[in-house]
């Protein structure tokens, strides 16, 4: 089975601080929403995932993992809305990109199981690091499972909480998806 058949199978997917240094580090990279203290800031991301780097553990193929096999894929993050929907041919090398994104996974069954419609698919973590050194890292299950968790951050997102939701609006030239995130940042809890 091919990325293609993934991608059209609905598990694209697969395929492969709160004050103002938050809104230093989000400017010009998406939406921020609130003005107060206390309410949700809105990030929203493209993310071009790259198939050039797409790997299985031990090298395997997509027609041969199964439940457990971890793999990894990299792609580039972009300012919310540079990406066009539907099937592009854009690289995700390409300039405009303000940080790196990396994926790394496990899935949660076999490759026909997924195809049937088993969610979720694989249980992920993905770190959004971006060009001044400061990072998002979301963790979950995937696809179609619900928001990831906000598990933590660096630089001006240290202490980052929250949810994120991602849709796939298409294609790229590796054949893998470009996404739209968007991450929902919550004060942290005081104690």
């Amino acid at each position: 089975m091919t990325i293609a058949v993934l991608v059209a199978a609905g598990m694209a997917d697969l395929v492969p601080v709160w004050s103002g240094s938050f809104r230093a580090a989000a400017a010009g990279t998406g939406r921020h929403d609130g003005d107060g203290e206390n309410r949700p800031r809105m990030i929203r991301w493209d993310i071009a995932i790259d198939c050039r780097t797409w790997r299985f553990n031990g090298g395997i193929s997509f027609q041969d993992f199964g439940r457990g096999d971890s793999f990894i894929a990299n792609g580039t993050i972009f300012p919310g809305d540079t990406l066009a929907p539907g099937s592009q041919n854009n690289d995700p090398s390409e300039p405009g990109g303000i940080g790196d994104w990396v994926e790394r996974g496990t899935t949660a069954a076999t490759l026909s199981e997924i195809a049937g419609g088993v969610r979720p698919a694989f249980f992920a973590t993905w770190f959004h690091l971006l060009a001044d050194g400061s990072a998002i890292v979301a963790d979950g299950a995937h696809p179609e499972s619900g928001p990831m968790a906000i598990v933590g951050g660096r630089g001006a997102f240290n202490g980052a909480a929250g949810e994120l939701s991602d849709e796939i609006i298409g294609t790229n030239r590796t054949g893998c998806p470009n996404l739209r995130v968007t991450i929902r940042l919550k004060k942290p809890a005081t104690s």
